[in-house]
């Protein structure tokens, strides 16, 4: 059994397949935004609140604006010198007293209107530019993950080409027995030097290390189990 080029083999494929997960690392990040759906949905109920703070703002003002023609009115007539009734005169006072104490109070809640619109605006804002830096940071950080993913795939297919051109320097029965052996574990031959299994550190019998060495058949690690190749 050539071990040497199984060695080989199987030092390129462990490199591929830290490629590979490198490359699955990259993938899983690679993704939609996972705070647009979230943000989107705040700034579409903020949007609401403020467009409700703007028709409150309407209705203020149209309230103001009738109470001020009201006033207009009842002034004009109080004033006018068409009304001589002394009854009516003392109405007519009462009714612009009463309207114009009603106005302030009209006017406060058309200013708090006012105010309560404007906050509602720029919490909209503020969300709409959270959104849109939040989007600038992932994008940029997406666009450095892509070149990543570019790099991590061309690793992964130099490897796969490398991996390869060694299969077919190699035997079938020899393949077999690697492929057989690696599904079990990444690792299938491991160097014997100064009588010590570089996979797992253990110091072998001198028969194991002698069994090796001879090459007429295959010997295990007693302990790790890979393939013992003494150099």
């Amino acid at each position: 059994m050539d071990l040497e080029g199984l060695q080989q083999l199987q030092e390129i494929d462990i490199q591929r397949d830290q490629a590979k997960r490198d490359l699955q690392a990259v993938l899983d990040q690679i993704s939609d935004p996972p705070f647009i759906n979230q943000l989107e949905a705040e700034i579409a109920a903020q949007e609401d609140d403020a467009r409700q703070a703007e028709q409150a703002v309407r209705e203020a003002n149209a309230i103001v604006q009738t109470a001020q023609r009201r006033i207009e009115v009842t002034d004009k007539r109080l004033y006018s010198g068409s009304i001589t009734d002394h009854r009516t005169l003392e109405e007519l006072q009462r009714d612009l007293y009463s309207q114009r104490q009603q106005l302030p109070p009209l006017s406060e809640a058309q200013t708090r209107a006012e105010y309560e619109a404007q906050l509602a605006q720029e919490a909209t804002t503020w969300l709409q530019n959270l959104k849109t830096g939040a989007l600038d940071v992932w994008n940029a950080h997406q666009s450095q993950l892509e070149v990543e993913r570019v790099d991590a795939q061309e690793r992964v297919d130099e490897f796969s080409r490398q991996v390869e051109i060694l299969r077919e320097k190699l035997s079938q029965d020899d393949l077999a027995t690697y492929d057989q052996y690696r599904r079990r574990r990444p690792r299938v031959v491991s160097t014997v030097a100064g009588g010590v299994c570089a996979e797992c550190r253990l110091t072998l019998p001198t028969i194991v290390i002698t069994r090796a060495r001879r090459g007429t058949r295959t010997v295990e690690c007693p302990s790790c189990g890979c393939l013992l190749r003494v150099t």
